[in-house]
């Protein structure tokens, strides 16, 4: 049995990514949660995190931007207690990279993982994000959707610029998730009701493309995925066990276009191949091996 802390900001996902560790692990995880808005107590965090008694600590921070972090002597400390992981969810955004190597100089973890499934970081090991894989078990509703998305869009930026147009023409049914932490089973329930589901793959930024934890979440909920072509999805899951699209036209003529024999045929394929590599406990056992 292994106790595991999260160290954590609280940004969308982080929940469900300590979701994943808790659903196959019998010894329930404990979070810490510091908010990067305001000054970190940081004795109280070594003081809970003793307390807990830990196997491993994972952290998951942030970077860019005036924000509050824990100090390089926290970090150092949380590893003498237990081995430490650094999670980290846009490793491939190169704002990040400074901090990785300063983390990486002060040898504040074991183990530094980005889980945006893109290599080209300067971290220990590139995977992908775990998923939560409870709420997809069990019978699947009617599945009622053609094409669905659940996930936030910004006002003007390069997401929303794929999936207003499809809205607008009817091809593409939404679900917006503001706290996806809370909203995580609306979210599931929404995403197995999907025949197919598309994925905008663009970072934070937009300057990126990464392999988002919806893409594996799509797998477990049975549906098809219809991918962006510039995303390295192609890294981790055989081409032909999805679609892609070049930009929002050409997503418009695939929806348009598809046999739903074809989109079902795909859909299995790629539930079995992420039932088969990603479940949360392969995921995380392949951070825990290399410690």
């Amino acid at each position: 049995m292994t106790k595991a802390v999260f160290v954590t900001t609280s940004p969308n996902d982080v929940a469900n990514v300590i979701g994943a560790w808790d659903c196959w692990n019998e010894v329930k995880s404990e979070r810490i949660i510091f908010d990067f808005r305001q000054a970190i107590d940081d004795a109280d965090i070594l003081r809970r995190a003793a307390a807990a008694e830990p196997d491993v600590v994972f952290y998951i921070g942030g970077c860019g931007g005036p924000m509050h972090l824990p100090a390089i002597s926290t970090l150092q400390a949380l590893k003498e207690m237990a081995p430490s992981i650094n999670l980290i969810f846009d490793g491939i955004e190169e704002a990040w990279h400074p901090l990785i190597v300063e983390y990486k100089q002060h040898k504040c973890f074991n183990l530094q993982v980005t889980i945006d499934g893109c290599p080209d970081a300067p971290v220990d090991l590139v995977t992908t994000a775990p998923v939560d894989t409870r709420l997809f078990e069990g019978e699947s509703p009617p599945k009622d959707i053609f094409c669905g998305i659940s996930g936030n869009i910004g006002r003007g930026d390069k997401r929303s610029g794929i999936v207003n147009p499809l809205i607008r023409e009817g091809l593409l049914t939404m679900r917006r998730r503001d706290v996806v932490g809370d909203g995580f089973p609306e979210h599931v329930a929404f995403m197995r009701r999907c025949q197919m589901i598309i994925n905008t793959s663009y970072t934070g930024s937009g300057k990126r493309h990464h392999v988002k934890q919806r893409v594996f979440e799509t797998g477990f909920a049975g549906a098809a995925l219809l991918e962006c072509a510039m995303a390295p999805t192609h890294h981790w899951i055989p081409p032909s066990y999805f679609f892609t699209y070049k930009n929002t036209r050409d997503a418009m003529d695939i929806i348009r276009g598809l046999d739903p024999n074809e989109v079902a045929e795909k859909a299995q394929m790629l539930q079995q191949h992420v039932r088969s590599h990603y479940m949360p406990q392969q995921v995380y056992g392949a951070m825990l091996d290399r410690l």
